[in-house]
């Protein structure tokens, strides 16, 4: 007796166990998944940017001891756009429009518009810091005076007002942490010493999202043909992918769910055929869900994929089993007994087929990206689970259950379209091995062409569609405003006051006129701010308000009592410009949206620019939004080539040990590489790039690929031992397998084209590239793989054992 024939023989005392235990397994069972299910309140989305980065990624630290001491930078922009700006009836709407959000709208720390705007002038030789609109305009008159104020101002232009005239913002700064914690206002400012400690929860998914709600519902109240609005910033737009991830996630599962069940009918022809595994895998799909919010991996919109992914795949544990169960049962086999004999028969490549998609997924774990990281722990532990519930929950099901006996024939014994392709498959790939293997070759010479154009890209605003209004608003505060990201430059002086010398202002203002001569791409940066608008601003103020003392004082005592004076104003502003030592200055630059690729080139340019300006004695780091994206950018890419190896190393050496034999295992894995190749060639004529849900494709494909393979090679060597041919082993395993392939490769191909209906560009397109690469891993296990079989397999003489039981049936899966 082989070591496989002792595990098929435990797989059927455990199938004798569960049926005598019917009832006991199915309450363990339950109670468990009962317990799991008691986590799911628990389960929380989480799409920020800087949920991208893993918590101990550099880049992370630095943006969370930036945001320690300076608050955040995930201001939301709402965007107006009346017939006339200044205008007493507009004026007076967006004063209640602003007064509404402070009222209403949650986790505020302030709104910021024209309504009170800093205005720093000066009077009667004393610095005033106060609204721009402390005195309401009334008349013809104040109004025009109002508008020749603002446009004179620099630091309006471009922030609060676009350079065209015909936009205003409103700026609604959230929170920096939860209000669970300290708030954004009682953490800005702090020093490098209370920076260092431990930092509190961000602002939460939950309250950004009630943030969104609220500001959503003023925004519906006011808006009109006369009072335009669009909204945009770190908040909206985790709101609008929870707002498509959610939907989304709804109707891949009910679609993939009508789908499963079609085809299940089409199969069984009876209604437990249907209900039993579409019971078993929501089942373990809840239960997995329940295991994400157990141990707080929140859902993404990598994540997303995870039920759907694991309904179609836990339905193919389902179908093996039950096919077997119905067909004994055909023929005259008790239930009891049929059910033990279908897990001895088919429990062993159940096991196999989950390890190693288990093991594809598992590649993901060592990803950069935190998404795709979790990604890689909660889809093995999926998987897993889902044939838990195949060998476990099913049979107690099936157990407890009085099925009808099946009829001859309705577990689809008939001949047709399927089984003739079949025949041709075998006859070609067994007849002409060489031409098989040279036309894949030349098929994959041609993709090769599309393999080299693939490109990558991380640009979340193109993933939604044309007219979306997240995107709309977007490219609106890219034309009119510069951007609505941003780029923080932390320069450090070295010494307390050291933001009183004028020459160190001096290069700090340089370095800010360089930057903003600066493009990523082809988009130019927009404006940037930083303590030097406020020293020039009130220097003007103290001047008799004459432009031409816009301009950096060159006297460091002058400099050192100017900010006193404005510091005593009142106003806390300089709270998010520098820290209270005046040691170190924060540079906020405005920066398109744009293709995180694009990210690291300009932050290079950026760091050896000011290093030039700045000089050695004025250390800089970048943070902020830009740095974020680079470095996502990077992740990607480090991410892609470590889960491709990871997925080689470890299902290669699986499958080896599995086929037990080193040549035959090598080349067996071929065929799973071709669906991963062709797929590269397809994005590269397509024009779609790699990003953060594409390159899931590579360790998903192998994954279900390597299923198949596993099928065909677990029957193919069964029958190589029985004839001692490898001609006549492809021809029976394609006969009582090739059934089983077609089947499984339909399941997961349209389970996963329902990707094809998401709101997002790039989860739909995630879809059709898994689908498509579904349909190629068939071709390749049912033409490729036989004819490698056949070229690298000798004829011998038959095992002497004694012929197993041939499974003529498709049902016999494996």
């Amino acid at each position: 007796m082989t070591g496989r024939d002792r595990i098929e023989r435990l797989f059927t005392r455990w199938g004798h166990f569960v049926v005598r235990r019917r009832w006991a397994t199915l309450a363990l069972t339950l109670a468990v998944t009962a317990g799991l299910l008691s986590f799911l309140p628990n389960l929380r989305l989480d799409n920020a940017v800087e949920a991208f980065l893993k918590r101990d990624d550099p880049e992370r630290l630095r943006y969370d001891e930036f945001r320690a001491r300076f608050g955040g930078d995930n201001d939301v922009l709402v965007i107006l756009h009346p017939p006339e700006i200044f205008d007493l009836g507009f004026l007076d709407t967006m004063k209640r429009f602003h007064e509404d959000i402070e009222r209403e709208v949650p986790y505020v720390e302030e709104v910021t518009s024209l309504v009170n705007a800093r205005s720093t002038y000066g009077k009667d030789e004393e610095l005033v810091v106060e609204d721009l609109m402390e005195a309401w305009p009334e008349t013809a008159a104040e109004l025009v005076a109002l508008e020749q104020r603002v446009l004179a101002n620099p630091l309006y232009q471009n922030i609060l007002i676009a350079e065209s005239g015909a936009y205003t913002t409103v700026t609604i700064t959230p929170f920096t942490y939860s209000a669970a914690g300290p708030t954004g206002g009682e953490l800005a400012g702090f020093d490098d010493a209370q920076a260092d400690t431990a930092f509190p929860e961000t602002l939460t998914d939950r309250e950004g999202r009630e943030l969104v709600v609220a500001l959503r519902q003023v925004v519906a109240r006011y808006e009109g043909p006369t009072f335009e609005a669009h909204m945009v910033g770190g908040p909206v737009e985790n709101y609008h992918l929870d707002a498509a991830m959610t939907r989304d996630v709804a109707v891949f599962q009910t679609l993939s769910i009508l789908i499963v069940a079609a085809l299940l009918f089409l199969l069984f022809r009876r209604v437990s055929g249907v209900v039993l595994p579409v019971v078993v895998v929501n089942a373990a799909m809840l239960a997995t869900l329940g295991v994400m919010a157990w141990i707080d991996i929140p859902m993404s919109m990598t994540l997303q994929i995870v039920p759907p992914f694991l309904t179609v795949v836990g339905i193919c544990d389902a179908i093996h089993i039950l096919a077997i169960v119905y067909r004994r049962m055909g023929e005259g086999e008790s239930q009891e007994e049929a059910i033990p004999y279908a897990l001895g028969h088919s429990g062993l490549a159940v096991v196999m087929t989950s390890v190693t998609t288990a093991a594809g997924l598992l590649s993901f774990s060592v990803a950069e990206m935190l998404p795709i990281a979790n990604l890689g722990i909660i889809a093995p532990i999926g998987v897993m689970l889902a044939m838990a519930y195949s060998l476990v929950l099913l049979p107690a099901l099936l157990a407890v259950l009085r099925l009808r006996p099946a009829v001859p024939g309705d577990v689809r014994t008939r001949r047709g379209a399927t089984d003739r392709f079949l025949d041709w498959a075998t006859r070609v790939s067994t007849t002409y091995p060489w031409r098989v293997v040279g036309v894949a070759a030349g098929i994959l010479v041609v993709f090769a062409g599309g393999v080299s154009k693939v490109y990558f890209s991380q640009d979340i605003i193109r993933w939604f569609p044309v007219g979306d209004p997240l995107r709309t608003a977007a490219e609106l505060v890219d034309r009119e405003f510069g951007g609505a990201s941003t780029l923080d430059v932390l320069i450090d002086t070295g010494r307390e006051n050291g933001l009183h010398e004028p020459d160190t202002l001096q290069r700090i203002e340089r370095a800010m006129r360089h930057v903003e001569t600066l493009a990523i791409g082809d988009r130019p940066i927009g404006k940037s701010v930083s303590i030097v608008d406020v020293v020039k601003e009130t220097h003007q103020a103290l001047n008799e308000n004459r432009a031409a003392y816009y301009r950096l004082p060159d006297e460091r005592m002058l400099i050192a009592q100017e900010m006193l004076l404005f510091e005593n104003s009142g106003t806390d502003d300089l709270e998010d410009l520098t820290d209270s030592r005046f040691q170190t200055v924060r540079m906020i630059v405005r920066t398109p949206w744009v293709d995180a690729m694009l990210y690291p080139d300009f932050l290079d340019e950026v760091r050896r620019d000011f290093s030039e300006i700045l000089g050695p004695g004025l250390p800089f780091e970048l943070t902020g939004g830009a740095p974020l994206y680079s470095q996502v950018f990077k992740n990607i890419v480090l991410s892609m080539a470590r889960s491709y190896v990871f997925a080689l190393v470890v299902i290669t050496p699986l499958l080896v040990l599995l086929v037990g034999n080193l040549r035959r295992g090598l080349v067996a894995m071929i065929p799973n590489l071709i669906p991963v190749f062709m797929v590269l060639g397809l994005m590269g004529w397509l024009d779609i790039p790699l990003d953060m849900t594409s390159l899931l494709i590579g360790g998903i494909v192998i994954g279900l690929a390597v299923d198949d393979t596993i099928h065909f090679m677990h029957k193919f060597n069964r029958y190589y031992e029985d004839t001692g041919s490898a001609t006549e082993a492809v021809r029976e395993t394609l006969a009582t397998t090739g059934r089983a392939l077609l089947f499984t490769s339909l399941v997961l191909g349209l389970g996963f084209a329902v990707f094809f209906f998401a709101y997002m560009n790039n989860t739909s397109w995630f879809g059709v590239l898994v689908s498509f690469a579904c349909l190629v891993a068939f071709l390749a296990d049912v033409l490729v793989g036989p004819a490698l079989m056949v070229l690298v397999t000798p004829e011998v003489e038959p095992s002497a054992q004694p012929a197993r039981e041939d499974t003529a049936a498709w049902g016999a899966v494996h």
